[in-house]
């Protein structure tokens, strides 16, 4: 599915190519225009009828087009379902679940093991339970298309963009799931796993994906990612839209049974377009190079780590590269 977005129409022009690094900020709100959280820390419109099939954020660097509703058009059935992704704050790590039991996970589904939104300070990404992310829902029985979708439009109205990344931690319910089992999940056991897949989809409708596990046991352990962790999707090349979905080791006739939510902040593309270069130099030479790290901030020079270096050329063009330092 796709949707014009709400700035393309009116898309600036510009005399030279322009690259770099674009981090979807929940800050910036375009539609809702403002985010308002109940007394769960949830947002007060997660369950509304009103148009928010998408949620957009953004400004002058390009938009961010995230799901909420994608089956049914926006309908939430009068108030009982959403799918795709939905606001929350506060970083509430608490276990309302008990051993065999679901408790109150159904009022209570606006936590994120990693105690807040990431954040970026001193050029690591920390916790703050001041700051928004996104709390993922996935149903694999929506029928109007992928739930859990992510478009962006560049500062031009260009609609291809390339990912870069996203951080990801375990939402509470699946982990307590997990831990001790729910009445719907059974406590994992060696070999079991959950794991979470991106999937990009390019203008002609080929998939690429890439997965990464958020909890698994092995050697008699729980391993999980309860702290913000760096998903690199860079793999999915050129992509028209991202959506992700969700698999478990525990799962029955009815599809999974551990609870289908994982957390989401941050999320990274960059762009890549010539705007009015009509001609193309003889000789191509180097321009400029520029680094990002897997926080999103960029420098000429390389940070220790992962770096994605774009490198322009004299003749509108630019290239990137993964490299570690």
């Amino acid at each position: 599915m796709k949707k014009i977005f709400t700035f393309a129409a009116s898309a600036l022009m510009a005399s030279a190519a322009w690259a770099g690094i674009v981090t979807l900020n929940l800050n910036k709100n375009i539609n809702p225009e403002s985010l308002q959280f109940n007394d769960n820390s949830i947002w007060t419109e997660c369950y509304n009828d009103v148009d928010y099939t998408w949620m957009e954020f953004g400004d002058d660097k390009g938009e961010f087009m995230i799901s909420h509703l994608i089956d049914g058009e926006g309908a939430s059935w009068g108030g009982y379902y959403w799918d795709g992704f939905c606001p929350a704050i506060g970083g509430d790590k608490t276990d309302y679940g008990l051993p065999g039991a679901a408790g109150t996970w159904t009022s209570n589904y606006g936590g994120c093991m990693a105690g807040g939104g990431a954040a970026l300070v001193d050029g690591k990404i920390v916790a703050d339970p001041a700051k928004p992310y996104l709390v993922a829902y996935y149903s694999s029985w929506a029928t109007e298309g992928p739930s859990n979708q992510v478009m962006f439009a560049d500062k031009n109205g260009n609609t291809s963009f390339q990912p870069v990344g996203v951080y990801v931690c375990n939402h509470p319910w699946p982990y307590y799931g997990c831990v001790h089992g729910d009445g719907s999940a059974r406590a994992f056991e060696e070999g079991d796993h959950f794991d979470l897949t991106a999937v990009g989809v390019d203008a002609n409708g080929n998939e690429t994906s890439t997965t990464i596990s958020l909890i698994e046991f092995v050697n008699g352990e729980l391993h999980a990612l309860n702290d913000w962790t760096f998903f690199d999707l860079s793999s999915l090349g050129t992509v028209e839209y991202v959506y992700f979905t969700l698999s478990s080791t525990d799962s029955g006739a009815y599809g999974m049974n551990t609870a289908s939510y994982f957390c989401m902040d941050r999320f990274m593309v960059m762009t890549d377009y010539h705007t009015g270069v009509e001609s193309v130099n003889a000789s191509k030479q180097v321009a400029s190079t520029q680094y990002v790290n897997m926080a999103g901030m960029t420098s000429d020079k390389p940070f220790d780590g992962i770096n994605i270096v774009i490198t322009s050329y004299t003749d509108g063009t630019t290239t990137t590269a993964k490299v570690i330092k």
